[in-house]
């Protein structure tokens, strides 16, 4: 058999044709060439699966893959996705973005300088993107800045209560992959992305790239998109917030089931730390996010995430 790509990207597709042959168009411009594209079209009524096929046909780097087979969700889709990848560096792509030209060779690049510090390790690098509107006009150069959001945190503590990581920017080595393939129950988990953080962040290193690498496109139609931070937006949304909180309780019970066995004490004591957080008094919590080390960076930050914590 040929070797796998040695950059394996993985596309998630479902009712995409608007913009499919701008974001592939993107990727095969790369600067790096050597890739392979593993797509698949989680049963689109429009004219998604055409349009790969199209592809597939004059590039073979590109193969149509999970055919036929229905997910549901982004994070069914993209976790399917990781369960095929085998090349030694993974890429999770959407449908609808552009990427710089350098994408890869500049990620690939910091995750390979990472990889000579840290042998064996399983990494996740990860990069900022400009937020864009339909029509590729910039509605901010940092989706970071736009949504209020920090990334001087990346411990296994943060991304129980929270996420930074984009996946659409991520790149995994191997072993991080490895991570990603475990069998687990989907339904407890989020995110791909922020499951992916999660377990990354507790057996290798998460890195953060302030360097925007692609254009992030928002649409009616985005799975999951940017909202510009504002105090009175925030506010507004404290009741979604909450939900979210409450979600990472599940995220992290399914986290302890599937990995308990090769955490570390430390590790084993701050995650039943963070699940106890959901019975305890107001106060408690607060004193909870400080030994799992939840806490947010920054002073609004951290306000809000005491009111969310406070209110469960």
């Amino acid at each position: 058999m040929a070797r796998p790509a040695f950059v394996q990207i993985l596309m998630a597709v479902y009712n995409g044709e608007e913009y499919l042959h701008e974001q592939i168009d993107s990727i095969r411009r790369q600067t790096h060439q050597d890739w392979e594209l593993l797509v698949s079209d989680d049963c689109s009524t429009d004219g998604s699966l055409a349009i790969l096929r199209e592809y597939e046909r004059y590039d073979q780097r590109i193969r149509v893959v999970l055919d036929g087979e229905r997910h549901g969700s982004a994070k069914g889709h993209f976790m399917a996705l990781l369960r095929m990848a085998d090349a030694p560096y993974v890429m999770t792509c959407d449908q609808d973005d552009i990427w710089d030209e350098d994408k890869i060779e500049f990620t690939l690049r910091a995750m390979r300088d990472h990889e000579r510090v840290e042998q064996g390790k399983p990494l996740l690098v990860c990069t900022d993107l400009r937020v864009v509107d339909e029509q590729l006009t910039l509605l901010s150069p940092s989706f970071l800045t736009y949504s209020g959001m920090d990334a001087s945190k990346l411990t296994m503590g943060f991304f129980l209560a929270s996420c930074v990581v984009t996946g659409c920017t991520m790149m995994l080595n191997a072993s991080a992959t490895d991570l990603c393939k475990v069998p687990v129950n989907e339904g407890a988990l989020i995110m791909h992305d922020w499951w992916a953080s999660l377990v990354v962040a507790a057996f290798g290193t998460v890195i953060h790239l302030d360097r925007a690498t692609l254009s992030y496109r928002q649409h009616a139609s985005n799975s999951v998109g940017a909202d510009r931070f504002t105090v009175v937006r925030a506010l507004a949304s404290l009741d979604q917030k909450r939900q979210t909180a409450r979600q990472t309780f599940a995220q992290a019970r399914e986290f302890k089931r599937v990995f308990d066995g090769r955490l570390d004490l430390g590790q084993r004591d701050q995650v039943d730390t963070y699940l106890s957080l959901q019975d305890a008094l107001p106060l408690a919590r607060m004193v909870g996010l400080g030994r799992c080390d939840a806490w947010k960076h920054g002073l609004l930050r951290n306000l809000g995430h005491a009111l969310v914590f406070l209110t469960l």
